[in-house]
């Protein structure tokens, strides 16, 4: 008998493996349609609302530490505790869910800046502290896996973007020059601004990841959001104080923890 396909096969098997061969297909998609089927049937929507604490820190340029023009300059930051909140809707497949969130959220740093004078022909020193809180409108989009499908252990991860919504820096700045000249301290309070004409972009963008509990409609969240955007632009606009330099053109970068709660309602 010759091989099946080549010229003067037997009419049976030409038959009879085709038919085979759509049996298997016939089973197969309806398998996969039932199981379509029984995932959208297990497919669950919720809408909950979120709470929780930041630890936020923006990262330091290489550039807040060297010499520029006359000035020995040097910085270092520290983290602001803030806050945030927001609405949280979920798309639930089993053990996986999809959870985009619309919340307002406080990120920021505390500053200390200083200056001294190299090589300008009079003495001169200043330092300025600030406690710096920008407000953000953001998105995030976590895909959230839960081991128990309702409760248990989470992992998630995913993207975000968010929007400048204003901010406020205060701080003092410390100024000397010189030993017949004693300047005192000055406070400052003002608005955070953005724009073309400011060192502040408005747009920032990251992922956030972390680890959480999952227990009914309550959910709770340790995770850490990593921004991916300078979030300085050069810019004519300098600080209001005596050091020069303007630290806040520096590039800088959103590092975030934080602990979140989470209650859903079923819809």
């Amino acid at each position: 008998m010759q091989p099946i396909g080549s010229k003067g096969g037997s009419p049976f098997y030409f038959s009879f493996i085709p038919m085979k061969q759509t049996a298997i297909f016939l089973l197969l998609t309806g398998g996969l349609l039932l199981g379509a089927g029984a995932t959208m049937a297990q497919t669950t929507f919720r809408l909950g609302v979120r709470g929780g604490a930041n630890r936020a820190l923006t990262t330091l340029d290489k550039a807040s530490n060297g010499v520029d023009g006359f000035e020995n300059i040097s910085a270092s930051k520290s983290a602001i505790y803030a806050w945030q909140g927001g609405i949280v809707a979920e798309v639930g497949f089993g053990k996986l869910a999809l959870q985009p969130a619309l919340l307002f959220s406080q990120k920021g740093e505390k500053l200390h800046a200083a200056a001294s004078a190299r090589d300008s022909g009079f003495p001169f020193n200043a330092e300025q502290t600030s406690t710096n809180r920008y407000n953000w409108l953001e998105l995030p989009v976590n895909l959230v896996y839960t081991l128990h499908g309702d409760h248990g252990l989470q992992l998630f991860a995913g993207p975000y973007v968010a929007l400048a919504v204003g901010g406020r820096q205060r701080g003092t700045t410390y100024p000397y020059y010189g030993p017949a000249v004693d300047s005192r301290p000055f406070d400052f309070d003002r608005q955070v601004s953005y724009g073309s004409s400011t060192p502040n972009r408005r747009f920032d963008a990251g992922v956030n990841f972390g680890v959480g509990y999952r227990q009914g409609p309550l959910q709770v969240q340790l995770g850490y959001g990593l921004g991916l955007r300078n979030l300085h632009q050069p810019s004519a606009e300098a600080n209001a104080s005596p050091i020069q330099h303007n630290f806040d053109a520096d590039a800088a970068h959103n590092r975030v923890a934080q602990l979140t709660g989470t209650y859903f309602f079923s819809l």
